[in-house]
């Protein structure tokens, strides 16, 4: 009987119970609100605040594993089947990022900040007008070259592999750091 109190109060503290029935509602499936207008559950969850570089790079790596294919208009589970993310590049991004929605390419930059080409870290994205990646690590020593993740498109699906840094400079890459990321 304790227990089965507990977990009423948990589930009421959450927002879980609709109504006076006494059933637990579950998230909608698919695109979720817009940023900054994040539900109960999904604030208890994490869902568009802080996260650290290690969670990025583990959410992405997750989808890498998945090989979740591209596509501009279907969605695919997080890590954890906690939210739904478009699978194109900037939902990749979202999804990583544990953001509250999939964004597109013009307004990544809103929950980001422009950071220099030396001060990439792991989980920070290069974003150019139309596409982004996902910075993992550098390739080598004389940081020339990057490894990154990516929904990279209908042909290639999820990529991770290096790339120039006079590649992505020619494409009109530029570095960003997500506002909320730690460490």
């Amino acid at each position: 009987m304790r227990i089965r109190h507990a977990v009423a109060a948990t589930a009421i503290s959450l927002g879980l119970l609709g109504g006076l029935s006494g059933i637990a509602q579950a998230a909608p499936e698919g695109p979720s609100e817009p940023e900054g207008s994040i539900s109960q559950v999904e604030a208890a969850a994490g869902y568009g605040g802080s996260i650290t570089r290690t969670e990025v790079m583990k959410r992405a790596k997750d989808w890498w594993d998945r090989k979740i294919p591209y596509s501009q208009s279907k969605y695919a589970y997080d890590i954890n089947k906690g939210k739904k993310y478009r699978t194109d590049c900037s939902g990749f991004v979202s999804m990583a990022w544990k953001l509250t929605s999939s964004r597109n390419t013009s307004t990544l930059d809103e929950v980001a900040t422009k950071i220099s080409w030396a001060n990439l870290k792991p989980g920070d994205m290069i974003l150019r007008n139309g596409h982004v990646k996902l910075f993992e690590k550098w390739a080598n020593a004389a940081h020339t070259s990057v490894w990154i993740y990516e929904e990279g498109s209908t042909a290639t699906d999820m990529d991770h592999e290096t790339v120039s840094l006079a590649t992505l400079k020619d494409g009109g890459y530029a570095p960003w750091k997500y506002k909320k990321i730690t460490g």
